[in-house]
């Protein structure tokens, strides 16, 4: 039977890198369109690679096939490939190319051209492939359309959740809207905030597809909003029962979500990705991803899927290409400056694609795929369009991923969850599995201590010292979950806190200098007390010990050695710490001034170079006399 074309041209105002933001978003469009959701089943081949099979039901018709590796080069074009086993058609073809409408002048807006391929079995896939063009494509115009003019509208803040314009399928009912007002005013109880009221329109009135996995941090960019506000407004949604938090296993190459787990202690150290047929060590900052959904009393969201495999379900992607033995891909792709990686499916060998402005083009021969291995050396070009070219001269068909390794902005790690107080407050039944043992990347971990406190408890009495102890405390966890961490225990007298962001934890260890004094005389303590701080930030492990989740390792123990540095009154941080955060202008903003030393730890065979932070009127009133 012959197959049945249909084109769908648009000139848009976007430009070509905004454009595909939804231009590439299959799993919206074909959304919008109308298409039935897909089941996918990905199945792993003794070669590295994997193949996905799909299903859906169309008016009735059983459909069934197997969709091949999506073809892109961001921002310019992108192809997929189905060839069907059962159903009405037996194969189809979509394909997008998009170009600027002046090549001088980008900004002028694009010009899409959209082709679809449709070869039908039998007169019904005849009847259907001729349909496609009536059905399908004026509402996936209309979507197009529509999001060119959100894009243009927001500019920047486009490229988030907070879709505008889309199919209103599966808005709460009436009934449900009540549940929802209700819950946010349970949760308002527990947390006095405006963005409560946002999330729950957002539960209310949000399509289905907004509202599988609700991500803080992205919502917070999309309402310009402190992404701590956001974070405590969803927590406390969530313990009144009108969100619910899920721990998604995400795969550190193509980003998919391989297990929604309902609890921290269903997480396992290893995991395995189907689509990318990997193994992968499960750690807190990479590859665990807290999200929301709604609360099913509130609201009944079912995970669908319209399109798994293309650009916009991976925007960390920006070209890939399955290659069959024997085959070539010369491509062009416009990257910002930095490091990207060039992987390749069933081997671990891998290259770096490094930019910068002003460097040489370096490694411009083609890189080799053989049986063996990768040959050729990492290519490095200035920033801008970079020209890449990869023969396969193996006997297996590979995928060739060209990725930013950096994780999705939009994401809200576990790592970062786990160090918030207002979580570990309201959600202390949340824990690693015992024995599990999972990596973060980075935590800065912060102790204080206060200074003399044996000679505080002979002078003010065991009572009276007990007392003060309890209300430094108090300030403690105020300020340092002010500033997005959590103090993982108390050890006598002294507190050992973690922060996501070493930066946090360096302008907590100030405030908890200038509140101490204040808050301890408003308690009634005249005691002139005076803390020790120290902090050091460097990767973990995370476990579960005495019923609470807590950090072990060298960043922890040369943490306590830091603190034991501190004369009182002073911030002490290792020089690796303060070089990563920039600590001398942080706290140079506020009063500080930084010397540098070296000191002997205990455990550590070379002395650990330091800075000590003092404050610059301290200083000053010292240098006088």
């Amino acid at each position: 039977m012959a197959v049945k074309e249909h084109r769908l041209e648009l000139t848009l105002r976007c430009p070509p890198a905004a454009a595909w933001s939804f231009l590439s978003d299959t799993n919206r469009a074909d959304q919008a369109a109308g298409l039935p959701a897909i089941d996918y089943r990905d199945e792993p081949q003794p070669d590295g690679t994997s193949r996905r099979h799909f299903s859906y039901t169309l008016r009735g018709l059983p459909v069934q096939g197997v969709e091949h590796p999506f073809h892109w080069e961001e921002p310019r074009y992108f192809r997929v490939d189905r060839d069907y086993e059962r159903g009405p058609f037996k194969s189809s073809v979509h394909e997008c190319t998009i170009e600027p409408v002046d090549p001088e002048d980008p900004s002028a807006g694009s010009r899409c051209v959209h082709v679809f391929r449709l070869e039908g079995r039998g007169v019904t896939g005849a009847v259907f492939a001729f349909g496609f063009g009536r059905e399908v494509l004026p509402p996936m115009r209309a979507w197009f359309e529509a999001e060119d003019a959100r894009v243009v509208q927001l500019g920047d803040l486009a490229d988030t959740l907070a879709h505008s314009v889309e199919v209103r399928r599966g808005q709460a009912s009436g009934k449900q809207k009540a549940i929802i007002t209700r819950l946010a005013a349970d949760a308002r109880a527990l947390l006095d905030s405006p963005v409560i009221d946002q999330v729950a329109r957002l539960v209310a009135e949000a399509p289905d597809l907004d509202l599988q996995r609700m991500q803080p941090i992205a919502l917070a960019n999309a309402w310009s909003l402190p992404e701590q506000d956001v974070l405590d407004a969803f927590l406390a949604c969530t313990h009144a029962g009108l969100t619910t938090l899920r721990w998604d296993v995400i795969c550190p190459h193509c980003r998919g979500d391989k297990q929604n787990l309902s609890s921290l202690g269903l997480v396992r150290e290893q995991s395995f990705c189907s689509a990318c047929n990997i193994d992968f060590d499960v750690d807190l900052d990479r590859s665990l991803e807290a999200v929301f959904a709604p609360h099913p009393q509130a609201r009944q969201v079912e995970i669908v899927r319209y399109c798994l495999g293309g650009p916009g379900m991976t925007r960390h992607i920006r070209a890939q290409q399955q290659l069959p033995p024997g085959a070539d891909w010369a491509f062009s792709v416009p990257l910002a400056s930095g490091s990207y990686r060039l992987r390749f499916s069933g081997t671990e060998d891998y290259r770096w694609v490094r930019l910068s402005p002003g460097a040489q083009r370096r490694g411009g021969a083609p890189l080799v795929i053989t049986d063996s291995g990768v040959q050729g050396e990492d290519p490095e070009q200035a920033s801008g369009d970079i020209s890449l070219h990869v023969q396969n001269r193996s006997s297996r068909p590979v995928l060739v991923v060209l990725e930013d390794v950096r994780w999705a902005d939009d994401a809200l790690p576990a790592g970062r969850l786990v160090a918030d107080q207002r979580f570990r407050d309201l959600f202390a039944n949340e824990m690693l599995a015992p024995g599990v043992r999972l990596k973060v990347e980075s935590v800065a971990i912060l102790f204080t201590d206060l200074v003399g406190s044996t000679a505080m408890y002979g002078e003010l009495g065991d009572a009276r010292a007990f007392n003060l102890v309890w209300s430094h405390f108090d300030v403690l966890t105020e300020v340092v979950s002010k500033h997005g961490g959590a103090i993982i225990k108390t050890i006598g007298d002294a507190i050992m806190a973690c922060f996501a962001d070493p930066a946090n934890g360096l302008l907590a260890a100030s405030e908890l200098h200038e509140r101490l004094a204040p808050h301890l005389v408003q308690s009634g303590h005249e005691y002139p007390a005076m803390l020790k701080i120290g902090m050091h930030a460097g990767p973990a492990i995370a476990v579960t010990l005495n019923e609470r989740l807590d950090y072990f390792g060298t960043t922890v123990n040369l943490a306590a050695r830091v603190e034991g540095q501190s004369r009182g009154g002073d911030i002490v941080v290792t020089v690796q710490t303060g070089d990563r955060v920039d600590a001398e202008e942080i706290l140079g903003a506020r009063g500080w001034a930084a010397t540098a030393f070296e000191a002997a730890a205990k455990g550590f065979s070379e002395p650990v170079p330091m800075l000590r932070f003092r404050r610059t009127d301290t200083l000053k009133s010292k240098e006088s006399q």
